[in-house]
């Protein structure tokens, strides 16, 4: 029997490169990789380089992603690739625009007939509220230039899906922790000062409580969402989060523990973000009702593998 050919865009990202990881194990696809190689070249150490095709692309350039959809002919498209860091977006909102949201359509008007399409969202397209998030259209409202790509982007999978182009599936990821973080997000910050021999560190907001779900946990449930084929009145929306959060208080010391260590917590005004949410967690019931699973990892675990991982990520 044939394999399908299975492309990843942002493959050597974070998500991305534990996805690829992950499909490679499987044995049952052809995967290749769309990267413009932004989270660095050195991440390519850690991948079977001989297990994929890579193609060093970027999702802007529309003729060359026609080119490449036209010539491989994926049968899942799963797109990862994106500025995901919020000060980064809004300090360039054009540039993040131009990736997350016109990139995306590049890649929609490309993609064959019937490929089925899955999104990487955000549950930053929710607006805030102190209860878990439901998949709801009522419920969306983003406070920040990255939640509002995401949505433009999930509105232009709507759009390719209702005109018959893709079988749309839209993942809404919550907070994702673990081994191989690219962005300086807050797990990275507390290992990173953490390595340097520092016991109290300096971080942004304290207040808020984040759904923290593992990497490889990410990866396994977008594997379960694109096995969905039941699409009903538009293309299939999933939260992608453990149910449960945690403070800024918790992470910390969670990852003193792995440490052998007690750290001591300094805020730091020019970490701070002028808008942040209280609380941002997943009502999974819709997640599980899809795939029968739930993420298994607990934050302990993941912490533990981050904190083991640090030399491999580059943050001693």
């Amino acid at each position: 029997m044939t394999k399908g050919l299975v492309l990843v865009t942002g493959g050597n990202g974070y998500v991305g490169r534990e996805l690829v990881r992950q499909l490679i194990a499987q044995r049952d696809c052809e995967v290749h990789v769309l990267d413009n190689m932004a989270s660095g070249e050195h991440r390519l150490a850690q991948m079977d380089e001989q297990a994929f095709v890579l193609h060093r692309q970027d999702i802007r350039d529309a003729d060359a992603v026609s080119e490449l959809l036209k010539k491989i002919q994926p049968s899942i498209i799963y797109h990862l690739a994106a500025v995901h860091f919020i000060p980064a977006c809004e300090a360039e909102p054009g540039n993040a625009v131009a990736i997350n949201v016109a990139g995306t359509v590049n890649l929609l008007n490309a993609t064959p007939a019937g490929t089925k399409f899955v999104f990487a969202s955000s549950a930053a397209v929710y607006r805030p509220l102190p209860d878990a998030h439901l998949e709801r259209d009522e419920d969306l409202g983003p406070v920040d230039v990255y939640g509002y790509t995401k949505l433009h982007g999930e509105h232009f999978v709507r759009h390719y899906h209702n005109q018959n182009k893709v079988r749309g599936i839209i993942v809404r990821l919550f907070n994702v922790v673990g081994p191989g973080e690219t962005n300086p997000h807050l797990v990275p910050a507390i290992i990173s000062q953490l390595a340097s021999g520092n016991r109290q560190l300096a971080l942004g907001n304290l207040f808020p409580h984040r759904d923290y779900i593992d990497v490889s946990d990410v990866a396994y449930g977008f594997r379960a969402l694109a096995r969905h084929d039941a699409f009903e009145d538009g293309p299939l929306i999933s939260n992608l989060g453990t149910g449960n959060t945690h403070s800024v208080g918790d992470v910390v010391a969670t990852i003193g523990t792995a440490a052998g260590v007690t750290l001591d917590i300094q805020q730091d005004p020019l970490r701070m973000r002028a808008v942040d949410r209280p609380m941002l967690k997943a009502s999974t019931q819709k997640l599980k009702q899809i795939t029968g699973w739930t993420p298994s990892i607990s934050l302990a675990e993941s912490m533990h593998r981050a904190w083991t991982n640090r030399m491999e990520d580059g943050l001693t």
